[in-house]
């Protein structure tokens, strides 16, 4: 029997449908549906204790990492990397796994393949599709079997080792207790900023710096522009409008939107014969008739309706423009009012009865209608201006073009660019100006931005960059040469105080009381110190990231007496056991490492 058809015949089996996710050292492997990739290496040099790792296996880790990692911004020498980790990590735990006799049958191997959802059509087991993700690995059947089985067996281990820790209940309340523990302190702060900011630091200091390091303090390449703003509010000023205007506005609005937000429900009662179609408008007729009275349209449409689409929710419709539903019924919505109802309307099939639940009329101010022309005019002036530009001004400076069409012509301050003007930043033009080193010669644009306005600009003055004069840079040298001497004045003034802590010369430190873990009233950084230390060396010290420091002293321990509920005693358990085993399989795996031949 061939070794496809074994994997074939794993599909008759039973209690084995398990697609192989094997989890090592938090690396998902799964298996199936992975081809070579092109970007991937196109050879692996690696051995493991004297085996050779196949190419087709290499590049089915990296393909699979690959996808994995496809929203980071990772090199594929770094996928590669951790690719090749990733099969050590697997292989070392499978041979140890066989080294303690551990297998996994054929069958059950044949098992996992066959019932990979990667490999099937149809809910099937599809030879072709598998023999041909075999052939672009470059992988033959027995190959990938024991790829599956490496994983399996190196997962298995892995779990046997994960699930065989365990944590008493003492464990667990001392651990409790621990995370619930108070401490006391007094700590000095050694704040850099605030030491800097009173350092002195000699003229002569600042003129050497200046002189050594005139390269680090250069006057960015500045630009100054003249600019034309437009938008369609640049022309509403300029327009007039007509009570005449304003009235037809008002005539063709009513007009266009009589029934653009109209909601209709409607009563259904269909009918396939003759007498059924009496039978129907009698019950619409008592319908209209009972209608007057305290039942509701709803309850009618919900009690008998056969369009069942709307019945539920009342016979309700939805919207209509005048265009959606029949002729016959828009004919009718537009001669009925808000909770008006229709007669009985007869369409082929069915008779229905309506019902306006919602008219949004057009209810506008003149105030508000001319507002809407005046924006209308505005922008119809702006595409007009537009197109004036282009046509007719290209190659020109801003000046004729202000001139000729009346345009408010604008100018900027000299601005690097780090701090373009507000006004400008929407257009995203600053990478252009700073390419340029003369002033235009014709203006640049029109330039729009997401909002609908438009930029013209001309550079009038263009200032290169520079060194900065030692008067500039001063305040700047200042600053450094004060924080290196406020560096070394903390080293110095370290001493003293760690000297103090150890004395019990607190006088001038800061006490904190019975503080807990998740403090906020501390850096991170200092809690974690805090936490470590005992009463027997209850002196520390705790460095930050900006420079500070922090001389403490511990000076009292509470721990928690309280009685920990059944569930925190578990969820500690828990924690126990998933932190020793975290240290277990990392003593474990380096183990492994440093006793094998790796190349």
């Amino acid at each position: 029997m061939s070794a496809l058809q074994n994997i074939r015949k794993g599909l008759s089996s039973t209690g084995s449908s398990i697609i192989v996710a094997i989890l090592i050292f938090g690396l998902v492997a799964t298996f199936g549906g992975f081809l070579t990739d092109p970007s991937a290496p196109s050879s692996s040099p690696l051995k493991i204790n004297g085996k050779s790792i196949s190419f087709g296996e290499f590049n089915l880790e990296f393909t699979r990492l690959s996808s994995i990692f496809s929203d980071n911004d990772f090199s594929e020498e770094i996928i590669s990397e951790i690719a090749r980790n990733s099969i050590i990590s697997k292989e070392l735990v499978y041979q140890k796994a066989l080294d303690l006799n551990m297998n996994a049958s054929e069958d059950f191997i044949n098992d996992l393949i066959a019932n990979d959802i990667s490999f099937q059509t149809n809910n099937e087991f599809d030879t072709v599709l598998f023999s041909g993700y075999m052939a672009r690995l470059g992988l033959s059947v027995n190959d990938y079997r024991e790829i599956v089985k490496s994983r399996y067996l190196a997962k298995s281990l892995n779990d046997f080792i994960t699930q065989s820790e365990f944590s008493l209940n003492s464990s667990a309340l001392n651990f409790i207790r621990a995370t619930n523990q108070q401490r006391s302190l007094s700590f000095y702060k050694l704040d850099l900023n605030k030491i800097s900011a009173k350092e002195n630091v000699p003229d002569s200091n600042i003129l050497n710096y200046y002189q050594q390091n005139q390269f680090r303090f250069i006057e960015p390449k500045k630009a100054q522009l003249n600019f034309i703003l437009l938008d369609s509010d640049s022309f509403i000023d300029s327009v007039q409008i007509t009570e005449q205007e304003i009235l037809d506005e008002r005539n063709f609005l009513e007009n266009e939107n009589q029934n653009s937000q109209t909601r209709v429900s409607h009563i259904q009662l269909s009918y396939s014969s003759s007498e059924e179609k009496e039978e129907k408008l009698n019950t619409a007729s008592n319908i209209l008739k009972e209608l007057s009275g305290s039942k509701s349209f709803e309850s009618f449409a919900i009690e008998y309706s056969d369009d069942f689409g709307s019945s539920n929710n009342g016979g309700d419709l939805g919207f209509t423009d005048g265009t959606i539903f029949p002729e016959e019924f828009e004919k009718e919505i537009k001669n009925l009012s808000v909770d008006e109802v229709s007669q009985i309307i007869d369409l082929p099939g069915s008779l229905h009865i309506l019902k306006i639940t919602e008219k949004n009329e057009v209810l506008l101010t003149d105030n508000k209608i001319k507002e809407l022309i005046l924006s209308n005019k505005s922008q119809e002036r702006l595409n007009k201006i537009l197109v004036n530009i282009e046509d007719n001004f290209l190659g020109l400076k801003l000046e004729k073009l202000g001139t000729e069409l009346n345009l408010e012509i604008n100018n900027t301050r000299l601005f690097d660019q780090n701090n373009p003007p507000e006004e400008l930043i929407s257009f995203n033009i600053f990478d252009d100006v700073f390419n340029q080193d003369l002033i235009s010669t014709e203006f640049f644009g029109p330039y729009e931005d997401n909002e609908g306005n438009f930029l013209l600009y001309e550079i009038i003055n263009i200032k290169p960059e520079t060194l900065l004069s030692r008067s500039a840079a001063e305040p700047e040298i200042k600053k450094i040469l004060q924080f290196e001497q406020a560096q070394e004045t903390i080293l110095k003034d370290l001493d003293k105080f760690e000297s103090k802590a150890k004395e019990k010369d607190l006088s001038e430190f800061i006490s904190y009381s019975l503080i807990r873990r998740d403090s906020s009233l501390l850096p991170d950084s200092v809690l974690r110190d805090l936490f470590s230390v005992t009463l027997d060396e209850p002196v520390f010290i705790s460095k930050q990231d900006d420079g500070d420091v922090y001389v403490a002293r511990l000076t009292r321990i509470k721990n928690s007496n309280d009685l920990a509920k059944k569930e925190d005693i578990d969820a500690a358990k828990n924690s126990l056991k998933t932190l020793t085993s975290r240290t277990y399989l990392d003593t474990f795996f380096k183990e492994l490492e440093s006793n094998s031949n790796i190349n």
